[in-house]
């Protein structure tokens, strides 16, 4: 009879309601907080916590959507055309939460990154070609000491990835056999963020 009563309930009243819910609100979530968390976390570490998180419960999502399918027809078709009607509308949703993470990463750091231009921006430019490199309140950056103007402010790097911010204030005029070097997309005034695969 408990077996009998606990197919005769909605989907939505199922655990696997409220773990699906619960896994697209991470995915959010993650996609929203991932500039911070490649600024904070290793690498490697990053790579595992979006598979682990992200792609590992799809296939067991689906599998017990199905299986809930099979077991409840009148609702249990509800969780794999969610899961996947989600999974879809993730592919187009995913760059602009990418971009909002982006921005709020910024946003968060911008006063510091103001500070760091303003003390930099008091020091003459030397000869030398060297990086300077130095923390401020968690925010790392660096720049040449023949161009102060440049700043990096990097978010993630390792041997294969970089991205951050940097702060350009040299004007680009592009002219016949003179290129601009592509920046990055352009946050606000002279920052822009960018990403290089290696």
């Amino acid at each position: 009879m408990g077996n009998g009563a606990d197919t005769s309930r909605p989907i939505w009243r199922r655990p696997l309601a409220a773990v699906l819910v619960a896994w697209m609100l991470l995915v959010v979530g993650g996609a929203l907080t991932s500039a911070r968390l490649m600024e904070i976390l290793p690498g490697e570490t990053a790579l595992v916590l979006a598979i682990a998180g992200l792609v590992a419960p799809v296939p067991v999502l689906l599998v017990w959507g199905f299986w809930t399918m099979l077991r409840e027809p009148v609702t249990g078709w509800i969780a794999p055309t969610v899961l996947l009607t989600f999974g879809g509308s993730l592919i187009p949703a995913l760059q602009p939460l990418l971009d909002a993470g982006v921005r709020l990463n910024f946003e968060a750091h911008r006063p510091v990154y103001e500070a760091v231009v303003a003390d930099v921006s008091l020091r003459p430019p030397s000869g030398h070609d060297h990086w300077v490199s130095g923390v401020r309140e968690e925010v790392r950056y660096r720049y040449r000491a023949d161009r102060p103007g440049e700043i990096d402010f990097a978010w993630a790097a390792n041997g294969e990835f970089r991205t951050g911010v940097r702060y350009d204030d040299s004007p680009c005029v592009p002219r016949p056999g003179h290129r601009c070097i592509d920046r990055g997309r352009p946050l606000g005034g002279h920052y822009n963020y960018y990403q290089m695969l290696f």
